[in-house]
């Protein structure tokens, strides 16, 4: 007897919208990116920057734990972009890179003294500091922006 999974595995799904299938496969990347990132711990991974740090407490029985429901749940969307069909989601780097610095820019303006004052008044020695640095950092960001611009093939990125 077919298991549920097996009846659906040969199963052509033509009749899936256009709108369901982008729902679908929106999801779906979400967690494949996610798996992604897991699957990275799992490595070994632990970033550590000036106010970012990761700490990778998984013991080694942890990592092959989670590295083996990784795999299987990759099978199984594997299976599902198959059965489904979906297309995969590409994440361009300039575009995910601009889609940061603008949500980065927003917080950032936030550190301003005059936004501040929501916390209360704003050191007046802090403001002169922070604001400064602070448009140093949002010009980081802008600069990391007009690099982007840039139209000039390199010949590092030529096959």
């Amino acid at each position: 007897m077919k298991t549920n999974n097996e009846s659906f595995k040969n199963h052509a799904f033509t009749d899936i919208s256009e709108a369901h299938k982008r729902g679908i496969a929106i999801t779906l990347a979400i967690l494949d990116e996610a798996l992604c990132e897991i699957e990275q711990w799992a490595n070994g991974r632990a970033i550590s920057s000036i106010f970012y740090k990761e700490q990778n407490t998984l013991t080694s029985r942890q990592r092959q734990k989670i590295l083996l429901e990784v795999k299987q749940m990759k099978s199984f969307l594997q299976e599902l972009q198959q059965s489904l069909p979906l297309e995969p989601t590409t994440q361009d780097a300039k575009s995910a890179i601009r889609s940061k610095c603008a949500w980065l820019w927003e917080h950032l303006v936030e550190l301003k003294s005059e936004h501040l004052r929501r916390y209360g008044e704003t050191p007046k020695k802090l403001a002169e500091y922070l604001d400064p640095k602070t448009d140093q950092l949002i010009q980081g960001l802008l600069h990391i922006l007009d690099t982007l611009k840039s139209h000039k093939p390199e010949a590092e990125n030529k096959p």
